[in-house]
């Protein structure tokens, strides 16, 4: 059995987290393309313990950004 601080070092994502470090190494889905192929191709999503915004512009590229607090 794990104790509560190895539980956590491995289970949290968030930033500054060891877990989450290890995560933003590597690609993870937020969305699928179709889900911005709208008349405003704009979605809020939550990775990793963050609050994310996906959007596609005017010229077709896709973007996210994390949204400030």
């Amino acid at each position: 059995m794990l104790t509560a601080e190895k539980n956590k070092s491995i289970a949290e994502t968030g930033r500054g987290t060891p877990c989450g470090a290890l995560m933003r190494r590597y690609w993870q889905p937020a969305a699928l393309v179709e889900e911005l192929d709208t008349f405003r191709p704009v979605k809020r999503a939550r990775l990793l313990g963050e609050d994310l915004v996906l959007f596609r512009d005017p010229a077709g590229r896709y973007g996210l950004m994390t949204i400030a607090r």
